[in-house]
């Protein structure tokens, strides 16, 4: 049980992820063992314009996703990234800024997260503007130098890293989209299903306790 680790690969583009990000904070903050990894799904060939059909795709997903899960899309966002004539859906900045704080911990990872996505889905603020995600590095305690070299060539090459790593492990378990939560166990893998918990955060805390620092998320 105490060898019991959680990898949590999002992307935070992802309309689904964000639905899921209750559940990803609660089991981060049991203390759980939890590796974060930002897939950066969103790129080359799979980042077209809003404007080429997307848009009301986008728009009625967000609303089965606020069904579910409860999580908020503002008008801002709506209007001025859905609806966008120039919006790109290319998650390259929010994973060059996820790369920045990679290895200082999930609530830090998370927490920047949180920002990025307070960006995004409430103030409806362009996932394409740099200024943006240097500022949210630095209310994370970034030093502004560092911040400001976020989409330097290392911090590509790490970024890129982090998102291979987390392409192989789903690959382990047959998986190719986010959010996904895999359970290290031993020498086994499994992916979790962590949508039996919408509206149920409470859960999760109290099955670890029970489980003795773990939990399942299957069915």
């Amino acid at each position: 049980m105490k060898n019991t680790k959680f990898i949590i690969i999002y992307d935070k583009y992802c309309g689904w992820c964000y639905g899921a990000a209750p559940n990803f904070d609660v089991l981060v903050n049991t203390g759980a063992k939890v590796e974060i990894l930002h897939l950066h799904l969103f790129q080359g060939t799979n980042a077209p314009r809003v404007k080429e059909g997307k848009g009301d795709y986008i728009v009625k997903t967000d609303a089965r996703i606020s069904q579910l899960t409860e999580q908020t899309f503002s008008e801002a966002y709506t209007d001025n990234v859905v609806r966008s004539k120039t919006e790109i859906l290319d998650s390259t900045y929010s994973a060059l800024g996820a790369a920045v704080v990679h290895g200082m911990g999930a609530k830090k990872e998370f927490s920047l997260r949180q920002r990025l996505e307070k960006q995004r889905f409430i103030d409806g603020t362009s996932d394409q503007n740099r200024n943006a995600v240097i500022q949210a590095l630095i209310d994370e305690g970034v030093e502004p130098e560092a911040a400001e070299q976020f989409d330097s060539q290392k911090n590509i090459e790490k970024a890129h890293a982090l998102s291979k790593k987390a392409i192989a492990l789903m690959a382990q378990v047959g998986l190719h989209g986010v959010p996904t939560i895999l359970k290290i166990e031993g020498g086994n893998i499994e992916a979790m299903d962590h949508s039996k918990f919408y509206g149920k955060l409470e859960l999760i805390p109290s099955l670890i306790a029970e489980n003795n620092g773990t939990v399942s998320f299957t069915s």
